[in-house]
């Protein structure tokens, strides 16, 4: 029974990604807005939903994600990345703050509210979620028992 439903799961999953990379943005506010900003994009893969149109897709070796409004309105990115990408003064407040911690990976969210990093962290034993914002200042959101030892 728990091969079935996870071969369920597995199926409506990558048609639902195979699907999401078949839409085509035919505005051309979205496009030119996209061209304009991300020009080196690479592997770009397009899904919509109502007015908003999300690219994924690869910059400067960075997995991104940008969403766009019909008029061609950048509403939002995210970043996947590690911590060579920080800016400095960000990585050096996680550092001095959670000392003996390792940067296991980053996700940067830009919008109109500004920069916002959710950066999970690990040791020996835990997994730490905090957020930080681009002055430093972070907050810890959850702590994770690793189950990988």
């Amino acid at each position: 029974m728990k091969s079935l439903i996870l071969s369920a799961a597995l199926i409506l999953t990558l048609s639902g990604t195979a699907f999401a990379g078949t839409v085509d943005p035919t505005n051309e506010k979205v496009m030119k807005t996209f061209t304009q900003i991300f020009k080196d994009a690479g592997n770009v893969s397009w899904s919509n939903a109502g007015n908003y149109f999300e690219a994924h897709f690869i910059l400067d070796d960075i997995r991104t994600r940008a969403t766009l409004d019909a008029k061609g309105n950048l509403v939002q990115t995210i970043r996947y990345f590690k911590e060579d990408q920080l800016p400095s003064n960000v990585l050096y407040h996680i550092k001095k703050t959670y000392q003996g911690k390792d940067v296991f990976g980053v996700t940067e969210v830009s919008n109109r509210n500004g920069v916002n990093y959710r950066v999970v962290l690990k040791d020996e034993k835990n997994y730490i979620h905090i957020n930080a914002n681009s002055y430093g200042e972070s907050q810890l959101v959850k702590k994770f028992k690793r189950g990988d030892k």
